[in-house]
């Protein structure tokens, strides 16, 4: 009988090493928030249009704010996920997140996303191409889109053609707009 206790208290101690082992493996590496300041768009792309730029070009900064100020909105990211910070950065034409969220309530993960960007009037739309949580993949189809509403912070007499992601900065090209296009937005 003695043998027995020892066993199940050797099982219960490997099975709680490996408990907390999972924990820290999983736990975020660094702290961040959803805090965002304002990007003025409008200001922006009015600036650009009196240059009669067709491109206005946003830093890592700029579409850090903008992505987490959709997702600030709405921190339930996923059923039984709640989003608790998140890091936006540009590299070899996409959009990668570093996020901490918070499954099931409780418990603290960290994981990076690979986005794919593209123009969908009128939102930039960011798809989920990897997911992972240190070194284990997850399956990037079983995540939400990112969706931007650029259309609706850029006067109406603007129309994107194409958005470009570059190694530290997003361009968007606009389409030329037309004399009388000109006129209503100054």
């Amino acid at each position: 009988m003695r043998k027995w206790f020892i066993a199940l208290f050797i099982l219960i101690l490997l099975l709680g090493g490996a408990g907390v082992g999972a924990y820290l493996y999983v736990s975020p590496g660094q702290e961040l928030d959803l805090a965002y300041e304002e990007v003025p768009l409008r200001d922006r792309a009015l600036d650009m249009a009196k240059r009669l730029s067709p491109e206005l070009v946003l830093t890592e900064e700029d579409v850090n704010n903008l992505a987490k100020s959709q997702l600030a909105s709405n921190p339930f990211y996923m059923k039984n996920v709640e989003l608790t910070g998140v890091n936006f950065r540009l590299a070899n034409g996409r959009l990668i997140a570093d996020a901490n969220i918070k499954a099931f309530g409780r418990v603290p993960v960290g994981m990076e996303l690979t986005y794919d960007v593209v123009w969908n009037d009128p939102n930039l739309v960011a798809t989920v191409t990897e997911a992972r949580i240190r070194d284990i993949k997850l399956p990037a189809d079983s995540f939400n889109e990112v969706v931007i509403p650029l259309g609706a912070e850029l006067p109406s007499a603007l129309k994107v053609q194409e958005v470009r992601i570059g190694e530290d900065r997003a361009t968007i090209e606009f389409k030329l707009p037309s004399p009388s296009d000109l006129r209503s937005l100054f």
